[in-house]
């Protein structure tokens, strides 16, 4: 799907050509025990690649992304459903049916990503009540091939930190 406008006398479109997760972790360990032979494991690895279907009856079609600094006691709120909430890449709002997958990576401080206070996107959390902590320079991932339904009563995301932080945030979904 295209996003089209015109705005100060130019036409202006944004295409999303492709869309992936991917998730690998790999291993090998070994225990050396005095008097025995060493007992190993691996190599071994998991892996999981999901490419959302970019055409089709539920596509995946918007791609949010944004870097945010939170002041000290600070939070965000991410309404998936208000359009001026979400905005694309050329800037036009976004109203969110669906997600596919969400990214956040903590570039400084510590942040708590959770299902917002009013209409928390439960999705994979179970619940409203959840939250992530994510520390400076880690970072989490949800992905699935089939999307959560976004609603008026299942659509906030909410990021908070209390001592300042900044963080980089990605939203697959669909309209």
């Amino acid at each position: 799907m295209a996003t089209s406008f015109t705005q100060d006398g130019f036409d202006w479109t944004a295409t999303i050509n492709s869309a992936s997760t991917s998730l690998n972790m790999a291993w090998s360990q070994q225990k050396t025990t005095s008097g025995f032979t060493a007992v190993t494991q691996g190599p071994d690895s998991i892996s999981l690649s999901v490419s959302p279907a970019l055409t089709g009856l539920t596509p995946m079609n918007i791609v949010f992304s944004e870097t945010r600094t939170l002041a000290a006691a600070g939070s965000k709120t991410y309404d998936l459903t208000s359009a001026g909430s979400l905005y694309d890449l050329i800037g036009q709002p976004l109203n969110l049916a669906r997600v596919f997958a969400i990214g956040i990576y903590s570039t400084s401080g510590t942040i708590v990503f959770s299902p917002g206070a009013s209409n928390g996107l439960e999705w994979f959390m179970g619940g409203t009540s959840p939250t992530i902590t994510i520390t400076e320079g880690a970072g989490f991932l949800f992905t699935s091939p089939t999307p959560s339904t976004v609603s008026g009563t299942d659509k906030t995301l909410t990021v908070t930190s209390s001592a300042g932080a900044t963080y980089k945030i990605v939203i697959y979904g669909g309209q």
